[in-house]
């Protein structure tokens, strides 16, 4: 008769089974800048994210809907129909947003989560790498 054999598995981690490669992760570019939202999706896309783009909050609530968790809500600070911040809140009520970054105009006080325009693609890179951190530490604290 065989002995039966046993595996030893590492301790969950907060982002799910260890052996699973990580999903991909979703960010949500909104925008009434057609330029803005292309410059984005290209950049993000080539970094390894799933984008989503919207022109607007009415479609920011759809394609919430249709994908499901968002990592990154990268969203301008203020909008024809309604604040970044506003947003964030409007989509959190039916999908879970994990982190947001806001688009400013030039001549906005810099702050956490604020990116000025003009910025680089590496600032872009940076302000979604700096939102996605802080939301992955606030998770793990509140879980414990």
């Amino acid at each position: 008769m065989r002995e039966p054999q046993s595996v030893r598995r590492p301790p969950a981690s907060p982002h799910g089974d260890p052996f699973e490669p990580a999903p991909t992760p979703v960010v949500l570019v909104v925008t009434a800048d057609a330029n803005l939202r292309a410059a984005a999706q290209r950049v993000l896309a080539a970094d390894g994210y799933r984008v989503l783009t919207a022109a607007h909050a009415g479609h920011a609530v759809l394609a919430c809907l249709r994908s499901g968790p968002i990592d990154v809500l990268a969203a301008e600070l203020s909008m024809d129909d309604v604040s970044g911040p506003a947003l964030t809140e409007r989509l959190r009520r039916h999908c879970r947003v994990g982190a947001a970054v806001y688009f400013a105009e030039s001549g906005t006080a810099e702050c956490d989560g604020l990116l000025v325009r003009p910025f680089t693609r590496d600032d872009l890179l940076a302000a979604l790498a700096t939102a996605r951190a802080a939301a992955d530490a606030w998770m793990v604290i509140s879980a414990s």
